[in-house]
């Protein structure tokens, strides 16, 4: 029996009874999650590792988007060859990840810059997301500035072809997820390997 005190009629204001306040995209920004998928596109990857990690990138893109994840791009030699940050919609990420093509070099640093000068003042979570096939060559400087990420709560997930090639990116980069992922072995797991970061990121958040 139900006691006569309590309230009977459980309606409620309905949701669009008030216009959202001017504090929104605030509060928006501090659940919104973003990430950065940073591809290699050193030598090495001329021919089949560059098709498969851009078929990799764009079904992350699709994966990171059903996970509310907005993400931007990194394209990544010894310097950073192309961004796009994560605000610029992902028909235009997907159309440059699309265009990608082989330059110089494995430098990690200046991909680091970039993700924490974009991703550093904001808010909720953010994943550096480093896909590579070699070794890091600048590692003094990119271990430096991924401990600066790390201590503006940025995130990293990473991928490396060949076993070198993900120790080498733990190493610099002290990634979430579990070791064992972190190898992609051969060219033709690539695509799946890319895509699986958004699993880790998930789990992370």
């Amino acid at each position: 029996m139900v006691a006569s005190w309590v309230k009977r009629n459980f309606d409620g204001i309905g949701v669009t009874q008030y216009r959202p306040g001017r504090h929104l995209g605030a509060v928006q920004d501090h659940y919104r999650g973003r990430a950065l998928l940073c591809i290699d596109v050193s030598p090495s990857m001329a021919g089949a590792p560059l098709r498969a990690a851009i078929a990799g990138g764009l079904d992350f893109l699709t994966e990171a988007r059903d996970a509310y994840y907005e993400c931007g791009l990194v394209l990544w030699d010894d310097g950073v060859v192309a961004h796009l940050r994560t605000t610029s919609g992902d028909a235009a990420v997907r159309r440059r990840l699309r265009s990608a093509t082989i330059r110089w070099g494995t430098a990690l640093a200046p991909t680091l810059r970039v993700a924490i000068k974009e991703l550093g003042p904001m808010t909720g979570d953010r994943v550096v997301c480093v896909f590579s096939d070699g070794e890091i060559t600048d590692t003094a400087l990119a271990t430096k500035l991924a401990k600066r990420a790390r201590a503006l709560g940025i995130r990293f997930v990473v991928r490396g072809l060949g076993s070198g090639a993900s120790r080498s990116l733990a190493r610099v980069l002290r990634p979430d997820g579990n070791d064992a992922a972190q190898t992609v072995r051969n060219v033709g797991d690539v695509r799946r390997g890319i895509a699986s970061m958004v699993r880790e990121m998930r789990l992370g958040r």
